[in-house]
């Protein structure tokens, strides 16, 4: 039993070692007595370096959760974030050695792949839609019903295997038809596009918010497929569309299976959390921005992307597949199986 007669040998030891070594009179005051013996210090944080492509973009709204609110540092990892949209890209600063993983959609393990020779995985997949609208010209409303009524026509999309050219391409191939079946206009600024819908130069936008609603508000157009939540992707495609993922080097899971198992409840905390709380409460625990309505506003909105368990299903990874290399033949000679592991979903909450 521990006995007063303990405490003072204890107090004695304390002031001779202090007294002995005044160098360490510090650091044993400071640390927390177990009786007779001081408490190991914690062991350092795991550092981990991610690429992301947008920090500031709703679509990444779970990994800068995830930093904001100390889920990170719970697992015991000192995460960076490093802000990158443009160039380098997130696999271009994996390859260099400057980032260990990153976070984008999905469809990067794909493009990785087949481009750099680099095999990536998917080892959370956090979004279940692209966050999208598919709008069409209100002169068209009583002569297109669904996307098949879309063949000939022509849509402003997005660049090469974006999400929004990704995104049309699926619901042509899901519909019946093939991508060849309508003309992809480059997309411009909101007001040009709005009168080329007008004036028949164009038929139908694929949008994000805020412009889907000023589009739809303006009386431009109207909506004929709901991609912004997942409840309206499986609708529309018969599955989700996996999009925002954290996705890693097979060989870095391979070798680091704690790190990324950490990595993944992190995720998975900050997917509840969005999932739990309201836009506002959300917006509260993000860096304050110069418009905070209009930012909590498309939060209400890009939140819906987020209603999902993590997972990467099968169909949903091989169907997206398929519309990518409907584009980009090359594609097609790519491992699926590779691009995605939901090995690392079954832990502990």
């Amino acid at each position: 039993m521990w006995r007063a007669t303990d405490r003072c040998f204890e107090r004695r030891t304390m002031r001779f070692l202090t007294t002995l070594c005044p160098l360490f009179a510090g650091a044993i005051a400071a640390a927390s007595l177990v009786p007779g013996v001081l408490q190991a210090a914690a062991p350092a944080p795991t550092a981990v370096v991610l690429a992301v492509d947008g920090v500031a973009q709703t679509r990444n709204l779970p990994i800068l959760l995830a930093q904001r609110l100390g889920y990170f540092k719970d697992e015991g990892l000192a995460v960076t974030l490093i802000d990158a949209p443009a160039k380098p890209s997130p696999i271009e600063l994996i390859q260099s050695g400057h980032a260990d993983g990153a976070v984008a959609f999905y469809h990067h393990t794909i493009m990785s792949q087949a481009n750099e020779h680099l095999v990536t995985q998917a080892v959370v997949t956090m979004g279940a839609s692209p966050g999208l609208k598919l709008l069409v010209a209100q002169r068209l409303r009583g002569q297109i019903h669904s996307i098949a009524d879309l063949k000939g026509r022509k849509i402003f999309t997005g660049g090469v295997n974006s999400g929004k050219t990704t995104s049309v391409n699926w619901l042509m191939i899901h519909a019946g038809l093939a991508i060849g079946d309508y003309t992809a206009l480059e997309p411009t600024k909101h007001d040009a596009m709005a009168e080329a819908v007008r004036s028949g130069s164009a038929d139908a936008i694929i949008s994000h918010e805020p412009d889907a609603s000023r589009f739809l508000a303006e009386g431009t157009a109207f909506e004929l497929a709901d991609l912004e939540s997942a409840e309206g992707t499986r609708k529309a495609l018969g599955t989700i569309f996996p999009s925002t993922a954290l996705y890693l080097p097979k060989s870095y899971v391979e070798a680091h299976p704690d790190n990324v198992r950490h990595l993944v409840k992190a995720c998975l905390r900050a997917l509840a959390f969005i999932n739990t709380h309201d836009a506002k409460a959300i917006a509260a625990a993000l860096p304050p921005t110069v418009d905070p309505a209009a930012f909590t506003r498309l939060i209400s909105e890009d939140k819906k992307m987020f209603d999902t368990d993590g997972r990467t299903p099968p169909d949903a990874a091989k169907a997206e597949w398929r519309a990518m290399a409907a584009l980009t033949p090359k594609y097609s000679a790519i491992s699926i199986e590779d691009t995605f592991t939901n090995a690392f979903l079954e832990v502990p909450r």
